[in-house]
């Protein structure tokens, strides 16, 4: 009873007096466990979950509890098992079935996940995760009809829910019934809701006013919602980050790498696609997987995750971190996850992740023949696109252009630095160049890849693969010129956007 009123701390005695009574009592320890984890309590709920289900190995929903716990926890592969049991275990499960195809999802696997969240909502259709997620899965496939058919759904049920009703503004064409328009408008201006959800809203609903071409409601509007999701997650550590590029510009210079030349493996594969977020990395992969002797795979967590595995506490310095052994065992679990879904006897495998050149001295140390393609945009649109995207939350450089100026002068100061002592080949690709002569810089990428031209790159639009960044809808177009100087449409509405970017 106290655990279905939320009283926790209360309801911990209880479970505990029921283990007491019996320690093999599997329900009491689940039930501790989850309660333990409602309270932030992760390590004592961690041994309490572990301990159900040593009691019953087919609990379901420990499993799930537990796999929710280690995703918390960033051990990723430990949480995608437990969650693969929870489904084995209990296929009705509806929550199990929603968060394996989140996890499975964000590894790519795209046609599993839309399986697994049509079968969420069948054994549950007021799921509200399943029917959130699949909206997003339809969304990365390029499929907009049914994406909004199950956004409605969800808001058929809870009109309000702010994820739903955001992506919904987001990604609608026509034209929001005035009713709408008016509740999302009143859910943003209410003060008494949570920051998070009013800047989900807001991102949405700045979105489908910038389409409408009214920018300076959008623009009004961009910066509630950012100010919003500000408050919420906090601003952005400038110190640190400028510390951070110093000092991975004074450990990896060129001697450093000459000193570790039997690093890593020797295949060309990899191919690193990096610049800031909304500079034309998917574009480009989208450019270059066209090609049929390449393969995109997207924006791939794993090159940071075992950053993050071999030095938790600053992932930057994994690469001083690494002997021969380690590095090749590494560069081996790299390819695994970079060659996932890709034909056999691909030329390149390209990783969009942008933020990967925080890790290029690490990915030269596992892959010392791979290629770096470096994309780049006009500062004041760069900056401008960044600022109205509903960016995860701890994206927090993303809610102000000072913050956005700050990152962006350090990225370069680390870029020019990679130029001088990284010992990887990096193709600068700007995205003005790309819209403006397509043919001729696809040319450029194909020929620095190592490959012969195929035209099939000038037809990237009709590449039917999936595309999981907020740039999914543009390249499946033919390219378009209208985003270049987009900034001037901002620019009387936007005064510290010109402050901080001075120049173009």
């Amino acid at each position: 009873m106290y655990a279905l009123l939320e009283r926790f701390e209360e309801s911990l005695l209880c479970f505990r007096e029921a283990i007491d009574a019996d320690k093999k009592h599997s329900d009491a320890w689940h039930n501790l466990g989850t309660a333990l984890r409602r309270l932030g309590r992760n390590e004592e709920a961690f041994s309490a979950l572990k301990q159900a289900l040593l009691l019953d190995s087919t609990r379901a929903d420990t499993y799930l509890n537990l796999g929710n716990l280690l995703l918390e926890r960033g051990q990723f592969n430990d949480a995608l098992e437990c969650l693969e049991r929870a489904v084995h275990h209990d296929p009705t499960l509806a929550a199990a079935q929603s968060r394996l195809a989140e996890q499975v999802s964000a590894s790519g696997q795209l046609a599993r996940a839309e399986s697994l969240f049509r079968k969420s909502v069948s054994l549950d259709p007021k799921h509200l995760d399943g029917w959130l997620g699949l909206g997003q899965v339809l969304e990365d496939t390029g499929d907009a009809v049914n994406a909004l058919a199950c956004y409605r759904s969800l808001l058929a049920q809870q009109p309000g829910h702010a994820a739903a009703l955001g992506r919904y503004l987001a990604l609608l064409r026509s034209e929001v019934s005035a009713d709408l328009l008016a509740a999302a408008q009143r859910a943003l201006d209410d003060e008494q809701r949570p920051d998070e959800s009013r800047a989900l809203i807001g991102y949405g609903l700045a979105k489908y006013l910038d389409r409408r071409g009214e920018y300076a409601q959008a623009a009004t509007t961009a910066r509630a919602a950012n100010n919003a999701r500000r408050r919420h997650a906090g601003g952005f550590d400038r110190s640190a980050f400028n510390t951070r590029v110093s000092s991975i510009c004074d450990t990896f210079d060129a001697a450093f790498f000459a000193k570790r030349r039997t690093f890593g493996l020797g295949t060309d594969q990899p191919v690193f696609i990096v610049g800031l977020p909304r500079s034309g990395t998917t574009l480009t992969e989208q450019i270059v997987s066209a090609h049929p002797m390449f393969h995109g795979a997207g924006e791939l967590p794993d090159l940071p995750r075992l950053a993050t595995r071999e030095c938790p506490q600053t992932p930057w310095r994994a690469a001083s971190m690494l002997d021969p052994g380690r590095s090749r065992e590494l560069a081996h679990t790299y390819l695994r996850a970079l060659r996932d879904g890709a034909e056999k006897g691909l030329l390149r495998i390209t990783d969009k992740a942008p933020f990967n050149f925080f890790q290029l001295a690490f990915a030269a140390l596992l892959f010392p023949q791979a290629r770096v393609l470096h994309c780049r945009r006009n500062a004041r649109d760069n900056a401008l696109s960044i600022w109205l995207e509903n960016f995860n939350a701890d994206q927090h450089y993303a809610t102000d252009f000072g913050d956005l100026a700050c990152l962006r002068a350090g990225y370069q100061r680390l870029m020019a630095h990679w130029r001088q002592a990284l010992p990887l080949p990096i193709l600068d690709v700007d995205y003005e160049a790309l819209v403006a002569d397509l043919e001729g810089e696809s040319r450029r990428i194909v020929q620095f890849l190592g490959a012969p031209w195929d035209r099939r790159c000038l037809d990237f639009h009709l590449n039917e693969r999936a595309v999981r960044t907020p740039s999914r809808w543009q390249v499946r177009q033919r390219i378009y010129s209208r985003s270049v100087k987009r900034w001037r449409l901002y620019a009387p509405h936007l005064a510290d956007l010109l402050e901080n970017f001075p120049s173009e």
